[in-house]
């Protein structure tokens, strides 16, 4: 796909509209609203996995206490056209399993199928829901603690965790989102789309915000990595498989977070301007990405770059990259005045 695809997108059309404007010959694809709110719901399904059954077991009001009582709960949540075997699980589900956790794989693949975008975004809110009633039926069997639930979304999946939580009577106590997704998510009511109040920390990374992912933080904490506008060796920076490697990328990096010996060290600066222009310090406030980050004192905005190739951890350094100029497909002049650059 090229960048045209992608800002047809950005401009609201349906996927329908996506198509058309391509090939009027073509049939029009299967992409539907669910026009219901019932749960359990055949185009939803939660996947139980333990150390002991690392491959897992399709989920029902029957079998949840497959999982390990009283175990910590990390929640995977796929994006637009993935799965439960797509991102971020193929990513996070092994390591998170060879630490002992129990793993709940969420999947809505039939719901979020490419090209049906605009209709992935209108049923979001109803796995949000169906997520919400099979966690409160874990804490209601005390299966799991509030205080012991991660939900990890992806993309489209990072307000799927966001509608999940608000349909319990208390939020989750950790939602960790990996480049939330921008289309059709930059609207002002926040009951439609992921933001701090959605649980007690919420955690962000941003990999691709010119493009998939959201530019504004919408986290207590917000990682910019390689200031979220390119990531290394994707490809050419007008293409639209490029973003999706940039995209993809939040959750190698936090995949590599949970063994890392060298740790994604940010550095805090309250805003793009000010990490442009220097006038932060690298010496200051410094705060840890990734699964052991701080939900007691990471606040804010942090900046951080990665090596070129694995291991992308470049821990505590002095050396980043403050240049937007060339960086992206949008020409300088935008980029100056988006960022505030040559600006008093």
């Amino acid at each position: 796909m090229d960048l045209y695809w992608s800002l047809l997108l950005l401009m609201g059309l349906s996927s329908l509209s996506l198509v058309a404007a391509f090939d009027d010959t073509l049939e029009a694809p299967s992409c539907f609203e669910l026009t219901d709110d019932k749960c359990p719901n055949s185009n939803i399904s939660f996947w139980i996995y333990t150390k002991s059954n690392p491959n897992g077991t399709k989920g029902n009001v029957t079998n949840l206490s497959l999982l390990t009582p009283q175990r910590p709960l990390k929640v995977l949540i796929h994006g637009f056209n993935g799965n439960r075997d797509y991102t971020p699980n193929d990513q996070l589900r092994s390591l998170l399993l060879g630490r002992d956790y129990n793993v709940v794989s969420v999947d809505y693949a039939n719901l979020a199928k490419e090209p049906c975008y605009y209709e992935a975004v209108l049923n979001a809110p109803s796995v949000g829901r169906c997520l919400g009633r099979m966690l409160r039926t874990l804490l209601y069997h005390k299966i799991v603690k509030n205080e012991d639930i991660h939900l990890i979304g992806f993309g489209l999946g990072a307000h799927v965790a966001s509608f999940a939580s608000n349909f319990l009577k208390e939020p989750v106590y950790h939602i960790t989102a990996l480049d939330p997704a921008k289309p059709f998510f930059l609207v002002s009511d926040l009951a439609k789309k992921l933001d701090p109040s959605d649980a007690k920390f919420v955690d962000v990374i941003h990999t691709d915000v010119m493009m998939l992912g959201l530019l504004d933080p919408v986290g207590h904490v917000d990682f910019y990595v390689n200031m979220g506008l390119s990531q290394p060796n994707c490809g050419a920076k007008n293409k639209m498989d490029t973003h999706a490697c940039y995209h993809n990328r939040s959750a190698i990096y936090y995949a590599e977070s949970l063994s890392s010996p060298t740790g994604f060290y940010g550095y805090h600066c309250s805003s793009f301007k000010d990490f442009v222009s220097g006038a932060c310090s690298t010496k200051d406030d410094v705060q840890l990405m990734g699964l052991d980050v701080s939900p007691q004192s990471a606040r804010g905005r942090y900046f951080l770059d990665t090596n070129d190739a694995p291991p992308y951890a470049m821990g505590r350094t002095n050396k980043l990259n403050r240049q937007v100029m060339g960086r992206t497909y949008v020409n300088d002049e935008i980029m100056k005045k988006m960022f505030g650059i040559g600006t008093e």
